[in-house]
């Protein structure tokens, strides 16, 4: 762990331009975290299991490349990343325990719901303000997502447990997600393998008690034979490079934005269903795939909201945004 020199400074002000086109990296992030679900659900393990090894996996790969990048963990971000941490811990819990409970389907309806919340909390709690345009295509791509879910007709099943654990993964997420993006607004210094290490981290501490209080010798034993290949995808492609490369979009493009681009997820996570798991596509869900994609790019075509005045910066030099791969 590195030592703590003085504090960077903190800016308030928007990031420099990127290198690479922030809404070509949420793509990325769109395609890697949709396929997320439907490989989870592959992996046989106990949920808790599988969660506390892929934080457990995740969090000394992050630190090595941090440090490998000359971007090491150091305690003032470690301080930051307990809350959001904490919650990304008990997100992921709740989302392999609800894909146990229910189809993917099930999960990904809940998950359309996460726009409308953020909408409602980035006006007080991150000082956006969406223009009307864009909260009236939130609401699309919201029903268009739950006509993707529930045109699957008799092929979606759950328990009301599984829908309690998808709702309160939900929940947890926007906590992380919301905390995220204050932090790397705030501080565009900061950079993503840095944020994620000190996540992972506290995100492993906060699975680890469950786990010990809830499984026996032998669920520790239940990652076996080709669940480790599923385990990898979900720990390099899924977590580190996925909330990675979200980390950094944080940073130009507002969370109520991106979580409404982030709808398309869901149509990824259905999509892939279909061959994986055997939960076929109709013509209403595709139907409702081209309302989501619809939603999302008539909120791309019109401009920002205006950004909220600029609170005094901690110090007159502003820090210089991360870059991607730096």
């Amino acid at each position: 762990m590195a030592s703590d020199p003085a504090p960077p400074p903190v800016s308030h002000s928007p990031a420099a331009p990127p290198v690479v086109p922030p809404g070509l990296v949420l793509a990325v992030v769109i395609v890697v975290w949709g396929l997320g679900p439907p490989i989870s659900k592959l992996i046989s393990a106990p949920a808790v299991i599988a969660v506390l090894y892929r934080f457990w996996i995740s969090f000394p790969i992050l630190w090595l490349l941090a440090a490998a990048t000359g971007h090491r963990l150091r305690w003032r971000t470690m301080r930051r990343c307990m809350l959001p941490g904490a919650a990304f811990g008990v997100n992921l819990l709740f989302v392999f325990l609800s894909l146990k409970a229910a189809t993917v389907a099930v999960l990904s309806v809940v998950a359309a719901l996460q726009p409308g919340i953020i909408l409602l909390v980035a006006g007080p709690f991150l000082g956006e303000r969406p223009r009307l345009w864009h909260v009236a295509w939130t609401m699309v791509g919201i029903a268009g997502t739950a006509l993707v879910v529930l045109g699957a007709g008799p092929t979606v099943h759950t328990t009301a447990l599984g829908v309690v654990y998808a709702v309160a993964s939900q929940l947890t997420f926007v906590v992380f997600f919301l905390l995220t993006k204050q932090v790397r607004s705030a501080d565009p210094g900061l950079h993503p393998l840095e944020w994620m290490t000190g996540v992972s981290l506290f995100a492993a501490l906060a699975v680890t008690p469950w786990a010990l209080a809830t499984s026996s010798a032998a669920d520790y034993r239940a990652v076996d034979g080709v669940d480790w290949l599923w385990m990898a995808f979900i720990v390099v492609v899924t977590g580190i490079l996925g909330h990675v490369l979200m980390v950094w979009t944080h940073a130009y493009i507002d969370a109520s934005r991106s979580s409404l681009y982030l709808l398309s997820m869901n149509v990824v996570a259905i999509a892939a269903a279909w061959p994986i798991h055997h939960e076929p596509l109709t013509l209403l869900q595709g139907l409702g795939g081209l309302i989501v994609f619809g939603a999302v790019a008539a909120v791309i075509r019109r401009p920002t909201s205006s950004p909220p005045a600029a609170r005094p910066a901690a110090t007159a030099s502003p820090a210089a945004p991360a870059k991607l791969g730096a």
